[in-house]
Parts: structure tokens; C-alpha cells; sequence
């Protein structure tokens, strides 16, 4: 073995972070580096390693899932780290990791959160809810997109070379064109309509923000429980996220999906919750998780004209974005899954996930709300 222990890089952190250059962090660790594209090709990484006492990994963003996760099969593999002591990823979705075998080898998972820190002198400069801020953008431009489909009829104007003649192919018919209709579809106004969100987390709330003081939206969630604050404080309109919301989804404009995927959430927006909608004119934004859509009966739906507009940050087959969305550039609108990707985020991640190796190591006290086993 090594004079100290070994943090395992598995995903390349930021390279200007203050506790990755810090003496801190240098002289109580070693550090290696293996991006992670096979199974093997890991385990044969940690094979030519054996030197090194390997106490915590660090997973950044895509962590385990190019191999599918982190199972038992690997844990409990003889070549995986015995005096591995936590993993801290950057992200805020931990899917993928078998939390009970982790907890049965007391290994320790820490996922991303800024909505309360703990730690004081090494993350002096942290912005609280900088991811829902992020993410909140990203949201709020599907929504405007949904509503004024301005990327469409800017797809236009780059083909043509006037704004007139942009303006009347979006029509679809020769002379003059105002710019609000587009081959029967209309251009609103987001202004005054309403907004369902179903999960009001803080990312949820940073979304209902933007929009009711952004856009003059009117702000309806759905959770289990009722958010005395933003009800009174905000005005906005609480259902309850169970079967009886069914009765009330006709009347929005928009539905905003800021929910964890679970067994309960999996495939919740389908034919059955659909039915219920204000079919063409509903736009659906989804920033939670893709399998919260049941895909062929959202897709469906487009094509056959019940919705106004599909707005996706993330897939059900992510990485894979279906060709259909891609093709629809009147109907949808697709960002490769970068609701939170700001250098804001990136920095704050990295430097979160260090703090808590740095505790964890040691003992000292972590985040608890990072925290996940």
C-alpha cells in the first residue's frame, strides 16, 4: 500500500476547484483517474491498482452509468475497493446504485443539494438553489416555446431573406401575414393561462417563480401534502398529487413534470391522464425524469393534434432522443438533458461532492441533505 489513501476519479471534476487544489485535499490523498466505459475495463483498471487504498470515489455526473450502474455484482466483486469509505456524485438523481448493498458494506452515497450547506469555510461562496434557478430556466423556455414557438418561426427566417416572406410561409399562404397564426395553429400569449406543476421540490418552486412573475402565468401544483407557503404567501393553487387531480387537469394550459422517477410516477402522464387534459391546447414540459411519460401514448397524442407542444430536457431512452422528437420542430422542443448545466452548477457540484469526501474520510460531520445512504 501507498504512504495514504487514493481517491478514485471516475469522471474528470473541475479543474479550478479550491479543495481539489487545496493542501487540504493533496496531502491527505492520492489521486487516480479512469472513466468508466466497460465493466471489464474497470475491473481491470482496479486489477493493475492494487497498490492504492482506493477510500472514495468520486462520480461526478455520469458516475456509474455507462456500465449500468453500480450493482452488487460489483460491490461485492473481489477487485472492488474493501476500504472504500463513499462515492459522491455531482448530480441530483442517484438511479442506478444498489443504495441497500452500499449500506450492508457501509459505504456512504452523497448526491448534489444546495439547499442548505453546512460547510462554512470551504464552500464560503455558494449560491443556495442555483440548480433550481437552472433548471427553472430551462423550463421556462419550453413553456414560452410552447406558448410563441419561436424557435419554429426562426427556423423560417433562416430559409428565407425577409421577415415577410418568413412570416407567410409560417402561414402557409402567399401576401401579407401578422405572425400569429402558423398554418392553423395560433401564437398566444402565456400571459394569464394556467400552470400545473406537479412536484414542488425547490426546483419546483423556482419554476412556479418564473413563471407567475415572469410570465404572468397563474401557478397550480401538485404534491402530497399542501405547501402552506407558497398558498399564501403566492397564491398559488394547491390539488392533491393522488386520483383526484384527474377532475381538475382541464383546465390548464400548461403542465410542468418537476417529479423523481418512482413506481409511482413511473408512466404517470398517459392515455388515462391525457383524457382528462385540455388536449390541443395542453403544453407538456417535462424536466423530472423521461419514463414519467409513458412515451408511445405521449408521442401519439402529438402526432394526432392533443397537445399543443411537447417541451423535453430528458428522454426515456436517455441517452437516446427518439427521432420523432427531432423531426417535429413545430411541435416539440428538445435540449440534450441541460437543465443545470451552468458553470454556476458545475463549480458548486464538484466542490460539494470534495467537501463531503474530505468529512467522510475522516469522520468529521457531512452533509446530511446531500447525503442518500
Amino acid at each position: 500500500m501507498l504512504d495514504k489513501p487514493t481517491v478514485l476519479f471516475v469522471a474528470a471534476p473541475n479543474q479550478e476547484s479550491h479543495i481539489l487544489r487545496s493542501s487540504q485535499f493533496n496531502d491527505r490523498f492520492h489521486t487516480l483517474t479512469h472513466v468508466i466505459e466497460s465493466k471489464d475495463s474497470f475491473l481491470q483498471f482496479l486489477a493493475n491498482h492494487q497498490a492504492h487504498d482506493i477510500r472514495a470515489i468520486y462520480g461526478g455526473y455520469p458516475a456509474f452509468i455507462p456500465i449500468g450502474g453500480l450493482q452488487q455484482d460489483l460491490i461485492e466483486h473481489e477487485l472492488f475497493p474493501k476500504n472504500l469509505k463513499c462515492i459522491a456524485i455531482c448530480s441530483r438523481g442517484h438511479n442506478g446504485f444498489d443504495l441497500d448493498c452500499l449500506s450492508k458494506h457501509g459505504i456512504q452515497l452523497y448526491k448534489y443539494q444546495d439547499d442548505n450547506i453546512i460547510y462554512g469555510n470551504e464552500l464560503k461562496d455558494f449560491q443556495r438553489s442555483q440548480v433550481g434557478n437552472d433548471v427553472a430556466d430551462s423550463a421556462l423556455w419550453h413553456i414560452l416555446e410552447g406558448f410563441r414557438k419561436f424557435s419554429y418561426q426562426q427556423s423560417l427566417t433562416r430559409k428565407n431573406d425577409t421577415t415577410l416572406a418568413a412570416r407567410s410561409e409560417a402561414l402557409g399562404k402567399p401576401g401579407f401575414a401578422f405572425g400569429h397564426e402558423l398554418q392553423g395553429l395560433k401564437v398566444e400569449s402565456p400571459r394569464g393561462k394556467k400552470c400545473l406543476i406537479l412536484g414542488l421540490g425547490s426546483i419546483g418552486k423556482r419554476i412556479g417563480f418564473k413563471l407567475q412573475y415572469g410570465l404572468e402565468m397563474e401557478i397550480h401544483y401538485s404534491k402530497r401534502m399542501q405547501d402552506p407557503e407558497v398558498s399564501t404567501k403566492h397564491g398559488w393553487i394547491f390539488h392533491k398529487l393522488d386520483d383526484t387531480l384527474y377532475e381538475h387537469l382541464w383546465q390548464f394550459n400548461a403542465i410542468v413534470i418537476a417529479l423523481p422517477l418512482t413506481d409511482e410516477t413511473k408512466h404517470l402522464i398517459d392515455n388515462h391522464f391525457l383524457s382528462h387534459c385540455n388536449g390541443p391546447e395542453l403544453v407538456i414540459v417535462n424536466i423530472g425524469r423521461g419514463s414519467i411519460l409513458h412515451r408511445d401514448q405521449v408521442h401519439e397524442a402529438l402526432q394526432k393534434g392533443k397537445l399543443r407542444h411537447l417541451g423535453e430536457d430528458v428522454f426515456y431512452n436517455e441517452p437516446i432522443v427518439d427521432q420523432e422528437l427531432r423531426d417535429d420542430i413545430k411541435y416539440t422542443t428538445v435540449t440534450p438533458h441541460i437543465g443545470s448545466s451552468t458553470v454556476q452548477v458545475f463549480y458548486q457540484s464538484c466542490e460539494l461532492a470534495l467537501a463531503n469526501i474530505l468529512e467522510a474520510t475522516s469522520g468529521g460531520k457531512t452533509d446530511p441533505l446531500s447525503r442518500v445512504v
